[in-house]
């Protein structure tokens, strides 16, 4: 499995504090089957300057202790990228790290109770700078869970959304779960993380949530979540994820039948 959205750079953020935490942090995540684990400290100006040159020392230092600890993940660089203007222009001067490091697809956050403004024109910008945007849990964010309408126009836009295993799992609450269901069943998420942030409440896992996923969208799609699509994200591709989900049509009474009739 790949594991897109983690915060094990350590003392950077929020996410793990030490180094050594940071090696258990790892063995966790080798332990529940993941082979490839990204590093995505949070990126926001004010907060957390966590700019591409940092992400990527940050990233050589940590590949070097598990190296020397034997332990068989590999670690790739990349931000969790909180929304803010010329996002396009943060991307290409490395402001703005991408995952992999590969130059085209951001991880990109909102705020979780404050409502967005101007995310469709951002986004749009982005899709015409030709970087591919994949939102941080969506799930999770207000401004998405008030009115389902706004997250689809993203999709729609070319966006894509990772879920995290926890929201599946029911860690953040009823409503956030029954959410994530919604989208799972709609196909308007198509990557599975963990944003795991430290080795107890909430662990570098994902096996559980896939297999919770496999209930909604099968074992196969479910399994493409946490492999295929984040491979061909980190590539920079885009991943052959299947079309949203139409709602069914209505159900029309027998009156509404009746007089909708041809000739009446």
């Amino acid at each position: 499995m790949i594991d897109v959205h983690t915060h094990i750079l350590p003392g950077v953020d929020d996410g793990v504090r030490t180094e050594d935490e940071a090696v258990a942090f790892a063995k966790i995540a080798v332990a529940d089957g993941i082979r490839t684990l990204v590093a995505t400290p949070h990126c926001r100006e004010g907060f957390y300057l966590n700019d591409r040159d940092a992400v990527l020392s940050g990233v050589a230092r940590l590949r070097e202790r598990l190296a020397a600890e034997s332990v068989p993940l590999e670690v790739l660089p990349g931000a969790e990228v909180h929304l803010a203007d010329e996002l396009p222009a943060r991307v290409k001067d490395g402001r703005a790290p991408t995952l992999g490091d590969n130059g085209r697809t951001l991880l990109l956050e909102l705020s979780m109770s404050q409502y967005a403004i101007d995310v469709e024109n951002v986004v749009f910008q982005l899709r015409l700078a030709g970087v591919q945007v994949l939102f941080a849990h969506p799930e999770r964010i207000r401004w998405f869970q008030d009115d389902l309408r706004r997250y689809e126009e993203m999709i729609r836009l070319g966006a894509f959304g990772q879920i995290t295993t926890g929201s599946l799992l029911g860690d953040f609450g009823e409503s956030t779960q029954e959410f994530s269901e919604e989208l799972m069943r709609k196909r308007l998420v198509h990557v599975i993380a963990s944003d795991s942030h430290n080795t107890r409440g909430r662990r570098p896992e994902m096996s559980a949530a896939v297999r919770v996923a496999a209930t909604f969208v099968g074992e196969a799609y479910a399994a493409r979540m946490a492999d295929e699509f984040p491979r061909a994200l980190l590539d920079g591709r885009e991943p052959a994820v299947e079309p949203p989900l139409e709602p069914p049509p209505p159900k029309r009474s027998f009156l509404g039948r009746w007089f909708g009739r041809d000739g009446t």
